[in-house]
């Protein structure tokens, strides 16, 4: 039976402990209740916090001194501290020509007179390691042992929860290829820096003709070379810079202040430290790096605007070949009248109408449709004061929305009743289908993320991701109003079209569930006022 004032330390100590799985609140509970209970000169604790040999010290109080962060106590000594009960008092005698001890530490336990050991036990196996600085002479009394085993056998399974939710937490946020963080802990964290009005730049390093690197040396030689890259970048960021794999071949970083300058320089070094390395490697690929940045808040004056605009700037770093490095500016966007970029989207025309003639072939509906598609995407991306640029890249997402489809079978595209199931599912892979043609085509992989997004649904139930809300891509949420538009009112050779009335009933029936609300009211203003036609 403990005394009332241990039993409340006890009580205190789970109390506070359970509602955390912070393990350094939990390492400061346990010592401020040990300081409490045991009245001792000084406390080291030690945890082994990668189940190898090493015990690194979380926690000191008092009088102790530790030279290294870290101890490698023999095996003989955690299984004799077992054998204790995980208790040892180390008097003289125990000190002396220890086997168990090496003499570094045998004299060390002596100097900062370490009177006793108690082992944090998780089952079996010693997780920790508590030394306890206190007079030799110190007599522990049964209660003490019974209070501080029940305290480190409650730290133990507390701890251990702890680890096992940071390891979980942290492998939901890191890319398991490179150990750097994945693209879901990027929008994090871009979010946050804004939200708390964080100077920031946001550099983005796209490795040019990865696809093509891949196909040609193999999958392994592709995973190299990112891992190369992941590694070239750990080495030059500071400890305050954040890096991610964003995309397959697409890094970020994130690095304190808003200066362009700063974060074109760092950029700079990375890449240079990328190609250096690469130039031991035996392959005969010459690696280029396009890079794009954008600030906050000196340039961008949110989250997704930071966002987009490094997007953009890598966009118009590849118009201009590869391996630029460009910073976006304000007024970017107007070089879409310039001749380089209308060229580029007339170099690429005649390839997005010859793949969707194609389709054509197999479905003479699927042109006509991608066509009315691109049109009305195109009316409402004008509405909403879209840049230019964006408004060609909305055009070129619509009409090649649904070239996936060249790869469905015939019987299931003329098909004029109810798919079953089996069809339908072979049905959606046209998404997918199309993305991995679009990346085929020379400087059009910028639409991927509109034709991959435009059968996600606005409430998370839509295909392939399953995305939700703002997490579907802005210009995929234009095109899937426009689709379903034309869908419902094109005439097909077995279905007749629906009226406008009904498929604007339709729009609004499904506004907040299939479709953005904001974007769908828009839509059906422009329906309203004559500017979309049928």
């Amino acid at each position: 039976m403990l005394s009332e004032h241990k039993d409340t330390i006890l009580e205190n100590f789970l109390s506070s402990a359970i509602r955390t799985l912070n393990t350094d609140e939990i390492y400061n509970i346990l010592i401020d209740s040990l300081i409490l209970m045991l009245n001792p000169q000084g406390l080291l604790l030690t945890q082994n916090l990668n189940t190898r040999r090493s015990f690194y010290t979380v926690r000191r109080w008092g009088d102790i001194f530790f030279e290294k962060d870290y101890s490698v106590p023999s095996d003989a000594f955690l299984e004799e501290i077992l054998h204790q009960k995980g208790f040892l008092v180390t008097g003289s005698d125990f000190l002396t020509d220890n086997p168990l001890l090496t003499p570094r530490q045998s004299r060390w336990l002596a100097q900062q007179n370490i009177h006793a050991i108690k082992a944090i036990r998780y089952q079996q196996a010693v997780i920790g390691l508590l030394y306890i600085a206190d007079d030799a002479d110190h007599i522990y009394t049964e209660e003490e042992l019974v209070c501080l085993d029940r305290i480190c056998y409650y730290a133990a399974y507390l701890l251990r929860n702890a680890n096992l939710y940071y390891n979980a937490y942290h492998a939901s946020i890191t890319d398991s290829l490179t150990s750097l963080y994945n693209r879901k802990h990027a929008f994090e964290c871009i979010k946050d820096a804004c939200s708390t009005d964080t100077p920031i730049s946001l550099i983005l390093l796209d490795i040019d003709d990865f696809k093509l690197y891949n196909e040609l040396y193999g999958a392994t030689e592709g995973d190299n070379l990112i891992t190369l890259c992941a590694q070239a970048i750990l080495s030059k960021i500071s400890p305050s810079d954040l890096a991610f794999r964003y995309g397959t071949d697409v890094f970020m970083i994130l690095t304190q202040g808003d200066d362009p300058t700063s974060a074109g320089a760092l950029a700079n070094e990375i890449i240079h430290n990328i190609i250096s390395l690469r130039s031991k490697n035996d392959t005969v690929w010459d690696t280029s790096i396009t890079c794009g940045i954008s600030t906050f808040p000196s340039i961008s004056p949110d989250a997704k605007t930071l966002l987009h605009n490094a997007e953009q700037a890598i966009y118009y770093g590849k118009l201009g070949g590869k391996g630029h490095l460009t910073v976006y500016r304000t007024g970017l966007e107007t070089r879409s009248t310039d001749s380089n970029l209308r060229t580029a989207y007339e170099r690429v025309a005649p390839t997005i109408y010859a793949l969707t003639a194609a389709i054509d072939a197999k479905d003479s509906y699927t042109f006509i449709h991608s066509m009315n598609v691109s049109k009305y995407a195109v009316i409402l991306a004008r509405d909403l004061g879209m840049s230019e640029n964006d408004i060609e890249l909305v055009r070129d997402a619509g009409m090649l929305h649904d070239i996936g489809k060249i790869s469905i079978p015939e019987r299931i595209l003329q098909k004029t009743s109810q798919l079953t199931p089996e069809e339908y599912e072979i049905m959606k892979t046209h998404v997918e289908n199309s993305t991995k043609m679009i990346r085929y085509l020379p400087h059009m992989d910028y639409v991927i993320p509109a034709v991959l997004g435009h059968h996600e649904r606005y409430d998370g139930t839509g295909y392939p991701r399953g995305l939700a809300g703002e997490d579907i891509p802005y210009m995929a949420r234009i095109l899937t109003i426009a689709d379903c538009f034309d869908a419902m009112t094109a005439r097909r050779p077995y279905k007749k079209p629906l009226s406008v009335s009904y498929a604007v009933s339709e729009l609004k029936k499904n506004s907040g569930t299939q479709f953005d609300p904001e974007l769908v009211n828009v839509f059906i203003r422009l329906i309203n006022e004559g500017k979309i036609t049928v």
